[in-house]
Order: structure tokens, then sequence, then C-alpha cells
């Protein structure tokens, strides 16, 4: 059973840990760059020298150290972010339901956003090709927007020719001062025009806290859906089953299975989304928060957490609404965990059942293609809840829904068995 805020990365609450690297705030703590026109004596214009470009054409983190060192301080703390927990263990059920599949042995929580590339070695899952790094790192995206090929690459080769983690570039390109922004072009084109919908900070976090696919022959990651009211668990599955698009074939039963990521840009944008989307919140807001440094200087603070871990953003912002909202959010992420934890039992109930039926040949082809598309169908929106980060405390209702059509599924074909 997961206990609430058992590790790290549970503690985090409404965790949707956003991969928004130095976000949205960073603008209006940024210093102006001059013009020709501006009177040099004027003591609002700060001149600095914007720094130079590694060799892959990006400004890194510590090259922006002394521009922004507030944000670099903050940024530097997501490194005590880290030894996340295993999934395999936390749901013991993965170990069934995925079995076959490297995730059935190697799923690790979360890591901080600074491990980007060292998890790439230290997952089990041992990855292949560099198109998993689309995520890890901005250096690579730049090597993939000038060579699409690059993605079927050797991974570890590709990964010998970038340094930098997440970190500015992602959010901001070369330019904090221009606020922020998503940098990976799939999926930008996804949400399309109802980015106008989308705060930046999350647009910027949402680029890489979607749920994706690799489709194409070139192995370019793509999203399931196109504009927002297609960003809904139901249509993400119609869609991947109307590709006939498999992850992983279960090696006892054949069931052919989809692999959701981490779907928190979905549950908090797609279709009708969450409440605190309707509001108009971002990411940022809740995961960064502004602080003040030494001096008074109010800044955005880089280190994302937990709004449950900022008291300040609490009594200033959270309050306001809820009276408390770390009971709140408890609550609303036991009902989930408990519910996850009893149809994935239900889940490895059907699965070893199906390996039996195939094993014995007790049941025709036909009847047991129809339990394994149950099955298929029962795993995604389970898997959906479980990998979601915030363990539907982003959008209760939403999980609550898709756990419902989770258990509907299972309990169709346990009743056929």
């Amino acid at each position: 059973m997961k206990a609430i805020f058992a590790s790290k990365k549970t503690r985090l609450g409404l965790s949707l840990t956003c991969i928004c690297v130095l976000v949205m705030g960073l603008a209006a703590c940024a210093p102006q760059q001059p013009s020709e026109d501006a009177n040099k004596g004027a003591e609002s214009v700060v001149d600095f020298k914007i720094p130079a470009a590694n060799e892959n054409g990006i400004i890194t983190a510590d090259a922006w150290q002394e521009v922004y060192p507030d944000e670099y301080a903050t940024y530097k703390q997501n490194g005590e972010n880290k030894d996340p927990g295993d999934y395999t263990q936390i749901y013991p059920q993965i170990q069934t339901i995925w079995a076959g599949s490297a995730f059935s042995k190697f799923y690790a929580e979360p890591n901080g956003h600074v491990y980007s590339l060292t998890d790439i070695n230290e997952t089990g899952r041992n990855p292949k090709t560099a198109n998993c790094l689309t995520c890890k790192s901005s250096e690579f995206i730049l090597k993939q927007n000038a060579d699409p090929t690059l993605n079927t690459s050797d991974i570890q080769a590709m990964k010998a020719q970038v340094s930098e983690p997440i970190s500015c570039y992602d959010c901001h390109e070369n330019s904090p001062a221009e606020g922020a922004k998503a940098i990976r072009q799939f999926f930008v084109n996804a949400v399309g025009d109802d980015a106008s919908k989308v705060p930046e900070g999350a647009m910027s976090c949402g680029q890489c806290h979607n749920e994706y696919l690799f489709p194409n022959e070139n192995k370019s990651a793509e999203n399931p859906w196109k504009g927002l009211a297609e960003a809904t668990p139901e249509k993400v599955l119609a869609y991947e089953n109307s590709i006939n698009y498999v992850d992983h074939t279960n090696p006892t039963n054949g069931t052919k299975q989809l692999k959701v990521q981490h779907p928190e840009f979905e549950t908090m944008y797609g279709g009708d989304m969450a409440p605190m989307a309707k509001q108009g919140y971002s990411c940022s807001d809740c995961h960064m928060g502004t602080t003040k440094n030494a001096d008074g200087k109010e800044f955005d603070n880089h280190n994302w957490s937990s709004p449950l871990d900022n008291e300040e953003l609490i009594a200033n912002d959270c309050s306001q609404c809820h009276a408390d909202i770390k009971a709140e959010v408890a609550a609303k992420q036991k009902v989930a965990i408990d519910r996850v934890n009893s149809i994935g039992n239900k889940l490895v109930t059907l699965n070893n059942k199906l390996s039996e039926i195939v094993a014995n040949g007790s049941m025709g082809e036909d009847q047991l293609n129809k339990l394994r598309d149950l099955n298929r169908t029962a795993q995604f929106y389970w898997d959906w809840v479980m990998v979601e980060n915030s363990d539907g405390a982003h959008n209760s209702a939403l999980a609550q829904d898709t756990l419902n059509k989770s258990e509907a599924a299972v309990d169709q074909a346990l009743a056929q068995i």
C-alpha cells in the first residue's frame, strides 16, 4: 500500500514537479537590456553582459549565475530532490501488470530535474535510442531540430555530446528577459491555437509533463491529441487504439499494452480543465512561488517543490480559499491511492487468469481477444492515475472518473472468465 507522503516524491503532494526550469517569473525580475536610446545615467537600467553560449548553442545555468544569483541558487537546490522511491515496490502490482517489460523491474519515481542526464545511465531500463533525450536535454533538442534522424541514433553516443541537464534554455532559450516558452515543437504543435488558453509557465512545464508516444519511423515524439479538447484519457485511448499503437505485449497472455508517461498537462488543462487551471493558475504559481532574498528583494523561487512545503504560499494564497489545504490534499490522495491499489489487485488477477487461459488453451481466440482489449483498456486508465505525479490531487474529479473507467473494464473482463 502506498503511504501518504511516504517518500520525498510523495511528500510533494501536488507534485506536478514542473519541468519549467527557470520559468515565467524570471521575466519580471530580469535585468533590462539597455537600448541606444536609454538614458545611460538612469538607475533603472541595469547593464549586464549576456553570457556566452556553449558549443551546442545554449547558455548554461552556471553561465547565468552572476546575472540571476537568486534564481540560480534556488535552481541548484533541486539537487536535494533525489533518491526517488521505487514504483515497483510502492505498487507491486506493476510487477505482474507489466510482466516482461523493463517497467516491471526498473521504475523509479521522478527524480530532481538536475539529474535528467544522470538518470539515463542509472535506470535499469537501459534505453537504446537518443529520442529518450527529448525531455532530458535542450542541447539534444537543438541537434534534433537540425537533424531528425538523430532520434534513432545510439543514446550513449549522443549523451556524450551533451552536458547540460534540464535548465534555463528549456524554458527561456537564451533570453530569460523575454519570459517563459516551450521549445519542444511537437508539444507546441499539439496545443496549437489553444496556447492562448494556457499560461506561459504551464506551457514550459507541459512540454515534458505530458502523455507522448513515438509513432513515426524516425521515432520522434508526438502527442496523441491535437488541441485541449482532445487531451483527455478517453480521447487519447481512442486515438492510440485507432493507430493500433502498442508499447509492450505481455509475453504470457498476449495483451497489447499502452504505457502512459506523466500526463500532468492533460490532467490540468485537457478537456474541461482542473479547477485551479480554470482559475488561471499556472504550474509555476504553485510549484515555484515568490520569495525574498537576504536583502528583501522579491524573486521567483526556482526550487520546484510542492506548494504544501511552501508555508509562505499557503498563508498568502492557498488559505484564501482553503482552510486546511494539507488535509484536503491528503484526503484526495488517499482516496485515489486506495483505489489504485484495489483496482491494481484486480488487474493482477485478470492478467494471471488470462495467462492461465492462454497456457491451457481453454478459450477461443475471438473471446480471448475481447478480454485482452478489456485488459488493455483497464490498464491504460489505471496507469493514467497511477503515474500522474499528484496522486489524484491535481484534478480529483478526473482521477475518479478515470479510475471508474478502469474498474468497469476490469470487472467486465473478470465477469466473463
